[in-house]
């Protein structure tokens, strides 16, 4: 099977995981303070990876990338994570996963600025369209008000600060194993994290730690939503190009609109199948170009071996 193939296979599971991650963060957010339970997230995504990375041959990343796994930590783990948090909690679970999916569109246009990826005329069409989705679906649906559209702002962020560490992440790939990636990468974000999660700690939190079904969600979020779902999607993000890589994302409003309109009542409104619309067909016109689907080892054999190749 080819790494085409397998990455995107990769890919979509996490999308799907995460997908349904907002749904399990919408109830646990009702009993437990966003940041109080994002470090609990890293704390058994951390140890469920740290014990992995121990089990397999020994590697070292090196001093001088130290900063480099913080910052991954940092923007890709608590900025994305803790802004999709507050906005999950101000918003919807369905406008929660939908809005964070127009970060492929974020990350066209920062993998071409920072990565020299090809920035073509169906790139630029995808991005405007889905761009005109997601203002659609933050200006239109606000069925709680200024509340909801704080919310949704939050989950904006949230989509940028992911298609940052998409592409971030990409740059050093090729450099370490994605086991060690996602295992420092959690450190760091557990590390960066406990200062916010220590202001907002408070007793309500230690209360609602003592009921099971809240530690059920927890384990979802830290085993599955960020051990499983991260390593994974650093692992497809190693065989694809950043910006088509990032089109899987799109399963994640999909996933969570399913899921909370099943689970959580929630009403699936028309401005939300309108945003959604635009930008499902403006992840499908970069996505069904062929050619763009080229994995970096394949583009670098057809350059060596005088192949023409059009991205």
């Amino acid at each position: 099977m080819s790494k085409l193939i397998l990455g995107s296979i990769c890919l979509m599971i996490a999308s799907g995981i995460w997908g349904g991650m907002y749904v399990v963060s919408k109830y646990l957010l009702e009993y437990v303070s966003p940041f109080v339970l994002l470090w609990l997230r890293f704390l058994i995504a951390f140890i469920v990876l740290g014990a992995c990375f121990k089990l397999r041959k020994k590697e070292k990343v090196q001093r001088n990338d130290w900063l480099f796994m913080v910052w991954l930590g940092f923007i890709g783990y608590l900025v994305s994570n803790g802004s999709g948090f507050i906005g999950t909690h101000l918003s919807t679970a369905h406008m929660g996963s939908l809005i964070t999916a127009a970060s492929p569109t974020f990350t066209l246009v920062l993998a071409y600025l920072l990565l020299k990826e090809k920035l073509t005329i169906k790139k630029i069409i995808a991005i405007a369209m889905a761009t005109c989705g997601v203002v659609i679906t933050v200006g239109m649906e606000t069925t709680e008000g200024n509340r909801q559209m704080l919310g949704n702002l939050f989950l904006v962020l949230d989509a940028l600060a992911w298609a940052l560490y998409c592409v971030y992440v990409k740059k050093i790939t090729g450099k370490y194993s994605t086991l060690a990636i996602s295992t420092y990468a959690t450190g760091a974000a557990l590390l960066v994290t406990t200062p916010v999660m220590l202001m907002d700690l408070n007793i309500e939190d230690l209360y609602s730690l003592k009921e099971i079904s809240i530690w059920l969600g927890i384990l979802y979020l830290g085993v599955v939503a960020t051990a499983i779902a991260f390593f994974l999607w650093n692992k497809g993000m190693e065989w694809l190009e950043a910006g088509i890589g990032s089109i899987f994302y799109f399963f994640v409003p999909v996933i969570g609109g399913i899921f909370s309109w099943i689970y959580l009542g929630e009403v699936i409104s028309s401005s939300f199948l309108v945003g959604g619309l635009l930008i499902f067909i403006g992840t499908l016109i970069v996505f069904l170009k062929k050619p763009q689907i080229l994995t970096k080892s394949k583009l670098v054999m057809k350059q060596k071996t005088g192949g023409v190749v059009e991205k």
